[in-house]
């Protein structure tokens, strides 16, 4: 938010050095410019500047909404796989489990910070191959647990295809063309009410500050929230975090089943 709150300040201080510069001009004393040209002129640069305004918050707010979406695809295949670990053999069971809690653990405490600088974590990698190789050498003995190890696969699967999309998600971002046109949108809208004739008396360059502030406002906008995993309203953890919770469930719960009965 402070970020926010600098730009709109800096907008309005650029609007208002505008306003000074470009308002003691002879057709700005004079009012040569027409009702009609003015309305046309500030119709055209407002239009223009919503059109890339518009285009680069919605591109923003997809790449964000996508990329928690994956984080979150990422975490059920994650339980999926802790889950079904349950049915592989009692000697190797709990080295997968706690391979899948490592490799969690690492991509909130290690990854996470990694990615705020566009780079995923080796360490997570080394972890979530670890968790392949646990599988690999489960001894299977029947059906089910041969049944239970492909299960297991299926999930990891699924969590690498998850993991390569959450990190290509690190290079998500607006196209330069779309800030590129925000940019100089945003000059248009500041420079043409001086330009066709606003003069420089107190209140309107007042309602030029309120006018720069805006749209240094929209600006900041598209501006934090680039970069999924970088920017002000980033993405968190959050989806890894449940996962853990989730393995404690499941864990409380194959304990739960394994007490014996209530004595009657």
């Amino acid at each position: 938010m402070l970020t926010v709150a600098l730009a709109a300040v800096s907008g309005a201080a650029l609007a208002l050095v505008i306003g000074l510069l470009l308002g003691r001009t002879k057709r700005a004393r004079e009012g040569a410019t027409t009702p009609q040209a003015m309305s046309f002129a500030g119709a055209a640069i407002l239009g223009f500047f919503a059109l890339f305004l518009g285009f680069s918050i919605a591109g923003t707010w997809q790449q964000l909404n996508s990329a928690r979406q994956h984080t979150y695809e990422e975490s059920r295949a994650l339980t999926e796989a802790y889950w079904t670990a349950g049915g592989l053999p009692e000697a190797d069971r709990p080295a997968v489990r706690d391979r899948l809690r490592t490799y969690t653990g690492v991509v909130i405490d290690d990854e996470w910070a990694t990615m705020r600088h566009g780079t995923g974590s080796q360490a997570a990698w080394r972890a979530v191959d670890q968790v392949r190789a646990a599988v690999d050498r489960a001894a299977v003995h029947s059906q089910a647990e041969a049944s239970a190890r492909t299960d297991v696969l299926r999930s990891l699967s699924d969590v690498n295809a998850k993991r390569n999309a959450r990190l290509g998600d690190l290079r998500a971002s607006v196209p330069a063309l779309a800030i590129g046109g925000l940019l100089v949108g945003a000059v248009f809208v500041l420079a043409t009410p001086s330009v066709i004739g606003l003069t420089s008396n107190p209140r309107n360059l007042v309602l030029m500050c309120f006018v720069g502030a805006s749209v240094a406002f929209g600006v900041s906008m598209v501006a934090v929230m680039s970069g999924p995993f970088s920017g002000a309203a980033r993405v968190q953890p959050t989806a890894f975090q449940l996962a853990l919770e989730r393995y404690d469930q499941i864990d409380r719960n194959a304990g739960a089943s394994a007490l014996p009965p209530f004595p009657s």
